[in-house]
């Protein structure tokens, strides 16, 4: 079989599991969906290096602390913050560690604190936008 056939192959195979996927959703549940707000996680630990920054730090400083976690620059596109968290995300995963070792714990907080850092950076977007914008469609 030639790779093009096999390439062809996959993706309708793709396409048709996205298919059935999509003919069993309700119309009426997707917009509720999109209409709701986005989970949020809990604050980090206060004794933590990088802190969850408080109330008393200025805009600007809280900018700066958010794009240090997630180590994006000043002038870093919306893809980029998003890659650089999913990139962190992927790292951190409770199954990727054993429960209650410290390298857990020290995931489960940088998980923490790249989610606030993420939520900050994307805080002026609403929930669907950034849903929207995740999505890689060409």
């Amino acid at each position: 079989m030639s790779e093009t056939k096999r390439a062809y192959n996959i993706l309708r195979s793709f396409v048709n599991q996205e298919w059935e996927r999509v003919k069993g959703i309700d119309v009426a549940d997707a917009w509720r969906e999109l209409d709701s707000p986005v989970a949020t996680t809990p604050e980090a630990p206060a004794n933590s290096t990088l802190d969850t920054p408080t109330a008393g730090m200025e805009s600007n400083e809280l900018e700066a602390t958010a794009r240090t976690i997630l180590n994006v620059t000043a002038k870093a596109s919306f893809d980029e913050v998003r890659k650089a968290f999913e990139k962190i995300n992927q790292r951190v995963q409770p199954q990727n560690f054993e429960s209650g070792s410290e390298e857990g714990k020290f995931a489960q907080d940088l998980l923490r604190k790249s989610t606030w850092a993420y939520q900050y950076l994307t805080k002026d977007m609403s929930p669907s936008q950034r849903r929207f914008r995740s999505l890689e469609i060409e």
